[in-house]
């Protein structure tokens, strides 16, 4: 059932790139040092959250342009099911520059901000495959696209005896406009390997269509409003980006969306005591996704997503503690002809978990352990191997696949867990480890490797993640 699989494979990399950054232009405009918006490099405090609450425009005009860039080291644990790891895997357990960022953030005018921001990778983006579905490459580098975006409008007002904070959001990805590092483009974990592309899936497995696959790809126009720092509440429409440029194009699979209306809603209950902060929220959109004429057996599908989500933070100059959680079900009503073509039937569904809990310690040293799981519908004609020549459609068929590893059950199933490590020598430069473990991958604690068709365990996916990010 893998809606967001469908096409939406590579949303993985979406999310590991569109984290938000401490940006020396903010805290150049707001004279204030990173960690007063920033617990990290992924997580806003309640000052953070206000600043981009109101439309980035606290502080003064300073010159909006910063850049960030990324070393980085990916091990996975064992490529020995794959036909040549070289190919499959290129540049596995070497260092590597991963990608770089131009942003143009920060105070517009009295009432308009923005976070712009444009990618470049230099690392593995696309599996390439031959004729007979085996993987023969990986498309390397330096694609240029504008990355999860968000200008806004905001001003504050007193409405029926309550202060309101409202504001017109214009951006390229939905949720890239939420405050809080729960809901997708912002959650955990704010950086992943861009290597892992070459699987065709993500870090976490299979993931919903909310879940980054529209980033990059969308236009999205909505409207929100904040009462009196409290309830939090907003609602968008997204729509079709058409572009020559690749500017403005996603790097890698398109999900075209059909339809004019593609809802996005967004409920938040937000409280501020103190040190501590909670939030506890629920979103959702709905997508109407176009067959992809260039991906045999790609269907067309209408996709329910409907999330719930809450975080706490503890923050102090010394000791801060975080947590976050969010729950995602996708629903997805394929198109009639994918039935017994790419799909077993006509309604699938996915649900996600994921949670993280971080320690840190003055805004220098901190740890996180995380838990992720993924579960839905068997779906043999999408997920299961198939080595049978003819068959052209599901992701896993051998003319056209699009991923590298396939279920042998036709289940997407994947749960595991991990942990981060992270050093911050000075507010410019993040160094991180990251170590995730496998429990069970697209349906159990074996899978099939499509390059070959041997089983591979779970576990031989077990990764290491080292990366160095330095903003300027």
């Amino acid at each position: 059932m893998l809606k967001s699989s469908r096409v939406a494979v590579f949303a993985i990399f979406l999310i590991a790139s569109a984290s938000t950054y401490a940006l020396p232009s903010f805290s150049e405009q707001t004279e204030q040092p990173c960690k007063v918006c920033h617990l990290n490099i992924g997580e806003l405090t309640p000052a953070g959250r206000q600043f981009k609450l109101k439309g980035y425009t606290q502080g003064k005009r300073v010159s909006p342009f910063s850049l960030t860039a990324t070393a980085s080291m990916t091990k996975v644990k064992s490529t020995a099911s794959s036909a040549d790891a070289s190919v499959t895997m290129p540049n596995n357990g070497k260092l590597i520059p991963e990608e770089a960022n131009l942003y143009v953030a920060g105070k517009l005018s009295e009432n308009v901000g923005g976070n712009i921001k444009w990618t470049t990778s230099f690392a593995n983006t696309t599996p390439l495959y031959g004729s007979a579905g085996v993987q023969t490459g990986v498309h390397v580098g330096h694609d240029f696209f504008l990355d999860a975006s968000d200008v806004r409008f905001a001003s504050e007002d007193v409405i029926a005896s309550k202060d309101v904070v409202w504001g017109v959001t214009l951006n390229n990805a939905p949720a890239v406009q939420d405050l809080w590092s729960t809901t997708p483009v912002h959650a955990f974990p704010y950086r992943s390997s861009s290597l892992l592309n070459a699987w065709g899936i993500g870090h976490f497995g299979p993931t919903s269509m909310l879940d980054g696959g529209l980033t990059s790809q969308t236009t999205g126009v909505g409207a929100y409003a904040m009462i009196n720092d409290a309830i939090y509440v907003e609602v968008s429409n997204y729509f079709k980006t058409s572009s020559g440029s690749s500017a403005l194009q996603l790097s890698g699979p398109v999900n075209a969306i059909n339809s004019s209306s593609n809802p996005y809603w967004r409920l938040a209950w937000n409280k501020v005591s103190g040190n501590d902060s909670y939030m506890i929220g629920t979103f959702g959109m709905v997508t109407n996704l176009a067959r992809d004429p260039f991906v045999v057996g790609s269907a067309s599908g209408k996709y329910t997503d409907k999330g719930l989500d809450a975080q706490y933070q503890h923050i102090s100059d010394t000791h801060s503690v975080s947590a976050q959680a969010t729950y995602i079900q996708e629903q997805v009503e394929w198109g009639s002809r994918s039935v017994g073509r790419s799909h077993d039937s006509s309604m699938s569904r996915l649900n996600t978990f994921r949670t993280k809990l971080t320690y840190d310690y003055a805004r220098r040293y901190g740890s996180s352990i995380f838990y992720f799981r993924s579960n839905g519908s068997t779906d043999n004609f999408y997920w299961s191997y198939n080595q049978d020549p003819t068959v052209v459609t599901g992701a896993c068929n051998q003319n056209n696949s699009l991923l590298a590893y396939c279920s042998s059950n036709g289940n997407p199933k994947t749960n595991g867990m991990g942990f981060e490590l992270y050093y911050v020598p000075t507010p410019k430069v993040h160094i991180a480890l990251q170590q995730t473990y496998y429990r069970n991958f697209l349906g159990g604690s074996t899978f099939i490797d499509n390059s070959t068709g041997a089983s591979r365990a779970a576990a031989d996916n077990n990764l290491t993640y080292l990366y160095v990010t330095y903003a300027y």
